[in-house]
């Protein structure tokens, strides 16, 4: 175990760092802040793009370096699945595919991204007006409660944990989903606090009715 820790502890720690810059950064107290020091304008145009790019490059070439780069040799699968079951699985791991998709464009990937805001504000900078005054945001100022979000409040985060379930099971994948699993459900109920906190009670009634990473297959009581 202590040989587990040491082979794991820098990924450990910098997906401990990720997960409190992804949750604590997109949290209005800490917007609000960095608009007191930038402006408020940087923040509503081109944080999100910044966020976003600063979230990729440390998952991406910060974690998965110090976890997958640094221990090659625990990439070999412990278990051997029957054939039927290796294709059962990897059908899940295309659906879960699939549901990261559908729920990355039902959000608008331009704006889950930031590109649209950050659009807006070089045309903003150009002396361009915009066509539509206000700009309601995912998440921020428009609930979305159908579609995908109509099964599960966290589509992203339940497509995120099929996908590492459903992948190759070794030692460097059971980890990575382990730590997953834990962002997953602290990231969610500082999600969820936020959401409250925005839309106050239409998102209470709309947690009511759906499951937070699970469909809920029996309606609850109207009212």
């Amino acid at each position: 175990m202590v040989s587990l820790l040491a082979d794991y502890l820098a990924s450990l720690a910098a997906f401990a760092l990720f997960a409190l810059f992804h949750s604590v950064a997109a949290q209005e107290p800490f917007k609000n802040a960095l608009a007191r020091w930038t402006g408020a304008f940087f923040v509503d145009h081109f944080w999100r793009f910044i966020y976003c790019a600063i979230s990729y490059v440390a998952l991406y070439y910060g974690v998965a370096a110090l976890h997958w780069a640094r221990n090659t040799g625990n990439d070999v699968w412990l278990i051997l699945y029957p054939g039927w079951l290796w294709q059962l699985l990897t059908i899940a791991h295309l659906g879960s595919i699939v549901l990261m998709y559908v729920a990355f464009v039902q959000s608008d990937y331009l704006e889950f991204l930031g590109l649209k805001q950050a659009g807006r504000g070089i045309a903003a900078m150009l002396g361009r007006r915009p066509r539509k005054p206000d700009f309601d945001l995912f998440g921020t100022h428009r609930l979305v409660v159908d579609g995908v979000y109509g099964w599960v409040r966290h589509p992203m985060l339940v497509a995120g944990l099929l996908f590492l379930l459903t992948s190759g099971p070794s030692l460097n994948n059971m980890i990575y989903t382990a730590m997953y699993l834990v962002y997953m459900l602290i990231g969610g109920y500082f999600e969820e606090r936020r959401m409250v906190r925005i839309f106050a009670e239409d998102y209470l009634r709309y947690r009511r009715r759906v499951g937070a990473f699970t469909p809920r297959f029996r309606s609850p009581p109207i009212d």
